[in-house]
């Protein structure tokens, strides 16, 4: 009887930690991009364009690094975006993008779609 309650203790926990565990990686964390720039050498410029892809639909926070050349994208949750959108928004800030990584992979050419 005791061995019963145990096991059926023990179950009940294992049951509830199981509802309570955290959700795969893709389901909780909003996707990010990391944009490699050839052209973002001055903070200013670095100001402007994170201004420019933070008004993107879904966008939650844009960090540039103009030592790196780099801006990275986070999204809101449940958020999309596509890397031709990212790309297009770059070039209209006037800056030029040679990469983007994100959760789909990474492009190096302007995305036809």
């Amino acid at each position: 009887m005791k061995l019963t309650n145990l096991f059926l203790a023990s179950l009940s926990a294992i049951v509830l930690l199981a509802g309570n565990s955290p959700a795969t990686s893709a389901e909780k964390a909003p996707a990010t991009f990391t944009i490699t720039l050839s052209d973002l050498d001055c903070p200013s410029c670095a100001k402007k364009l994170a201004a420019k892809l933070l008004a993107l639909e879904g966008v939650a926070k844009v960090e540039t690094d103009v030592e790196t050349q780099t801006a990275k994208i986070t999204m809101k949750p449940k958020a999309t975006i596509t890397a031709k959108i990212l790309w297009e928004a770059v070039e209209k800030g006037k800056k030029t993008p040679v990469k983007i990584e994100g959760p789909d992979g990474t492009v190096t050419a302007k995305p036809k779609a």
